[in-house]
């Protein structure tokens, strides 16, 4: 049962409930992944780090924001990390999400 409701008030600008957290490693990088609902009722993902290869000219970050399950948000996350990665590029950075 969700509580979110319960903090519904004018003075919050969005609540947004942790509905589950991964972490993930990828070659020697640890990724944790957060997955949240909004009140709304549309799910989301936030990764711990973004992957940038030396091809790159900045990280790969998703810009679709609404899911309607947790599994598709959790798929969304997945194609974050892994879309651009390359095991191979000695040269690529994982960039720490500050917002994370």
């Amino acid at each position: 049962m969700s509580y979110i409701d319960y903090l519904e008030d004018k003075a919050f600008k969005s609540v947004e409930e942790i509905i589950s957290q991964f972490i993930v490693k990828i070659g020697d990088q640890k990724i944790k992944i957060r997955i949240t609902k909004d009140a709304h009722g549309y799910f989301h993902f936030v990764t711990s780090h973004y992957y940038q290869g030396s091809e790159q000219e900045g990280p790969f970050i998703s810009s679709i924001a609404n899911f309607p399950s947790e599994i598709e948000a959790i798929t969304g996350a997945r194609r974050q990390i892994v879309s651009f990665y390359e095991p191979e590029d000695k040269n690529a950075v994982w960039i720490e999400n500050e917002s994370f």
